[in-house]
């Protein structure tokens, strides 16, 4: 591995939403770059293949569902024990239920929010506390686009990510001086397992490429290049930021088509 490869040797890093998507291609990117990391998912079939398919031998995983909050304060505490240390935690754990604002229920508010927010928290306090006593260390918070703009039907989505923004700036405020920075990265449309499988997009993506200036949906490796910028030295002083991640989709509200020749095919 070479020496600009190499940024996280030695350290000790924690992946929730680590089995697939985003969160899969986030251990492999550190692993990659040297660090030890153990990936956190609820399905440990899955947590198998992240190991097998990781760079090196760098990668080790955890069943832990985050919605249970004793569950998140173990995973957090063994996880020290096992890596000997933790200097990043990275917050991927995510989910969302398509539901229309007057559709949805008790039952899916709560393990949204307790998925995609409530978790992050409390795996963020445990770390916190841990890195606290250890000189510093980083947290990184995986939003999304949909903290700042509305998409529907996701109202219990959108609530737990702008959530998730604010967590991100008030942590970052309060731990500062403590050596702890908080950021966050709010990804665009990414192309992971999930979309892929979702027939009915799949029908509508053509259009809706058109609404992202590159024409194209991002790749999970791009979402983890910025997540590992934000926990690395690179990024010292930056502190309390969200960065989108869209290509800029999020810049303009209207794109007229007959502007532009065709959009090809990918």
């Amino acid at each position: 591995m070479s020496r600009s490869m190499a940024r996280f040797e030695h350290k000790k890093v924690v992946v929730t939403g680590g089995s697939s998507g985003i969160g899969r291609a986030i251990v492999h990117a550190f692993a990659r770059e040297g660090a030890s990391v153990l990936a956190v998912a609820r399905r440990a079939e899955r947590l198998a293949e992240v190991k097998e398919q990781a760079p090196g031998d760098r990668v080790e995983t955890a069943v832990c569902d985050v919605r249970d909050t004793a569950q998140v304060k173990e995973m957090v505490r063994a996880a020290i024990a096992l890596l000997g240390g933790l200097d990043v935690l990275v917050n991927c754990a995510g989910i969302a239920h398509m539901e229309p604002v007057l559709d949805i229920t008790e039952e899916t508010w709560d393990e949204t929010l307790a998925t995609n927010l409530t978790g992050a928290f409390f795996a963020s306090q445990e770390a916190a506390r841990h890195m606290v006593t250890a000189g510093g260390g980083a947290i990184v918070n995986v939003s999304s686009i949909d903290a700042f703009v509305a998409e529907s039907p996701a109202t219990h989505y959108c609530a737990s990510k702008a959530g998730m923004v604010m967590l991100t700036q008030c942590m970052a405020f309060e731990l500062g001086h403590l050596g702890i920075r908080c950021n966050a990265v709010a990804p665009g449309f990414t192309l992971t397992p999930m979309t892929a499988d979702d027939t009915a997009f799949a029908e509508l993506y053509p259009a809706y490429r058109r609404r992202i200036p590159v024409r194209r949906a991002a790749r999970p490796e791009e979402q983890a290049n910025v997540v590992l910028f934000l926990a690395s030295d690179e990024a010292s002083y930056v502190n309390g930021e969200t960065i989108m991640v869209d290509a800029g989709q999020t810049k303009g509200f209207w794109y007229y088509p007959r502007m532009e020749p065709p959009v090809p095919e990918q």
